[in-house]
């Protein structure tokens, strides 16, 4: 919002009113006195909607989104370092029954009950780490504290109480068939990837909609502007000659049924005005829309006046060939299901490498040692008191294998579905293009034609004008030539218009953009 408002302010400095009309272009309608005007080049437009619009600001969110994804599916590789601990305690059954005898006498007077009772304490850090080629390891220390000492007569039998007991054990596992291999690892990671520049292309695609969408409202309304400038150029040539009638009647050259068609001329002319100033306020609300301005400003009693003139500038139409190649290295759409087969092709083999047994490498290494304390417990370890190893392998297949084929089957599916879906995709795009160039050979036509039918139009208002002042014509034939004048100069505005907003479909067709710094900034978060 700040960079829209700066941008506002930097095209007209602060609010113009009735600001003076561009050479080259028909006057705008008149704004109120309260009204105010914005004056804007076809650039500033595209870049206040690439800075305001809602769906380009909604669509840069989806890359940042899908990123997250991939920090986690890499995150699946980031050791992991964990902590055990625990205390408990334990008083088991009478194990045995002793006989007590006087020491004096030899006579027994007792019997002795042994229940050993033991506290225990453990403490156990650990770390696990996962590789891309699908082994992990867990190295693990324990440490363990034991009290063991019988519940009433007689002495413990062990050697050292409290006992300190320490452990330090390594365990490998490496698959040889299923989850084996960086590809099968990273697979998520590759298709986070893809799925961030689905978005990226999905951004694009948004800017190119947005772009195009505020060529067409631009053009549609410099196309109604002029559209309302003819009318109301035809409106005063039926008032001309109204007057002009009027003029001969009261010198008795002309009969006064003759006022009668140029008045009504004139009342029509006036609806038809009316008609176009309204829809002058259509087109500018749906540029407002495009633009956002209604919520940047807080109003849509806002006037627009565009400043750029509908270019005209023929030159030899590309290829079909030419531009569908150019359209399938950079439009989105076609990008996108390009990426969306690739994340699919993941999946597959991924799914392929799942039907193969487990065959798992597994590896042990264990260090033992106990003393009176910790530390000692500890340093112990590297004299290896206590040890132990193991090496071996881990085999399983599920009869039948039914889950992990119909897993392939159904991923083989997704893929051909989606190739297919290119397939018409490409042919869609091709028609598109090629419809697009017609059009645009089209639009350059209509321009050339429907000026050559103003000139004319012009010349032949002017000579039945004359006619009629020979009084070889009537006011119904002078009135008809105006009215096809007007149409002419219509036709070619509308022909102007059409033909830029043509030039704006092919570059959206193709994926160009032809504001590309303006885009460039629109891609940035």
């Amino acid at each position: 919002m700040r960079r829209f408002r700066a941008t506002l302010a930097w095209i007209f400095l602060g609010w113009t009113v009735c600001a003076a009309q561009p050479p080259g272009l028909p006057p705008s309608p008149p704004a109120a006195p309260t009204e105010r005007v914005l004056e804007l080049s076809l650039e500033d437009a595209i870049r206040l909607a690439l800075q305001n619009s809602l769906d380009v600001e909604r669509a840069r969110f989806g890359p940042r989104i899908e990123q997250t994804e991939v920090i986690k599916a890499r995150a699946a590789f980031d050791p992991v370092l964990g902590l055990d601990a625990n205390l408990s305690q334990t008083k088991v059954l009478p194990e045995n029954q002793v006989l007590r005898f006087d020491p004096t006498t030899g006579a027994p007077i007792g019997v002795e009950i042994i229940r050993p009772f033991s506290k225990n304490g453990e403490v156990t850090p650990h770390l696990r780490h996962r590789f891309v080629t699908g082994g992990s390891y867990e190295l693990r220390f324990v440490n363990t504290r034991e009290n063991v000492a019988p519940a009433s007569f007689g002495t413990s039998s062990r050697i050292v109480d409290p006992r300190y007991e320490s452990s330090l054990e390594l365990q490998f596992t490496h698959p040889l068939l299923r989850n084996f291999g960086i590809a099968v690892n990273t697979a998520p990671i590759r298709q986070a990837e893809k799925a961030v520049a689905i978005a990226e292309q999905q951004l694009v695609q948004t800017i190119l909609d947005t772009v195009f969408a505020v060529q067409q409202s631009y053009w549609e309304l410099v196309f109604r502007i002029r559209d309302l400038a003819a009318r109301r150029e035809s409106l005063r040539l039926a008032q001309d000659f109204l007057e002009e009638n009027r003029a001969r009647v009261e010198l008795g050259t002309l009969a006064p049924i003759e006022l009668v068609q140029a008045e009504t001329q004139v009342k029509v002319r006036e609806g038809d005005v009316i008609v176009a100033e309204a829809a002058v306020r259509d087109a500018e609300d749906r540029l407002k829309e495009v633009l956002n301005l209604p919520q940047a400003t807080g109003t849509w009693e806002l006037r627009l006046r565009p400043t750029d003139e509908p270019a005209f500038a023929p030159q030899p139409l590309p290829s079909v060939a030419e531009t569908l190649a150019e359209a399938l290295r950079q439009r989105p759409d076609f990008l996108q299901s390009q990426l969306r087969i690739d994340a699919l092709r993941i999946a597959r083999d991924v799914a392929r490498n799942q039907r193969l047994p487990r065959l798992d490498l597994v590896a042990l290494g264990r260090l033992e040692a106990f003393d009176e304390s910790f530390p000692d417990s500890a340093a112990n370890l590297g004299e290896a008191e206590g040890y132990q190893w193991l090496v071996g392998v881990q085999f399983e297949y599920p009869l039948g294998n039914r889950f992990a084929r119909q897993e392939l089957a159904r991923r083989t599916l997704e893929l051909q579905q989606a190739q297919v879906e290119q397939r018409r995709l490409l042919l869609a795009i091709e028609r598109q293009i090629r419809q697009a160039l017609r059009d645009l050979e089209t639009a350059s036509k209509r321009v050339e034609v429907t000026r050559a039918a103003t000139r004319l139009a012009q010349t032949q208002l002017e000579a039945e004008q004359e006619k009629f002042r020979l009084g070889l014509s009537t006011s119904f034939n002078v009135l008809e030539f105006q009215e096809d004048l007007t149409i002419a100069r219509s036709n070619e505005t509308r022909a102007l218009s059409d033909y830029n907003i043509a030039l704006a479909r092919l570059d959206q067709l193709t994926g160009r953009l032809r504001y590309g710094d303006l885009a460039a900034a629109a891609l940035q978060p």
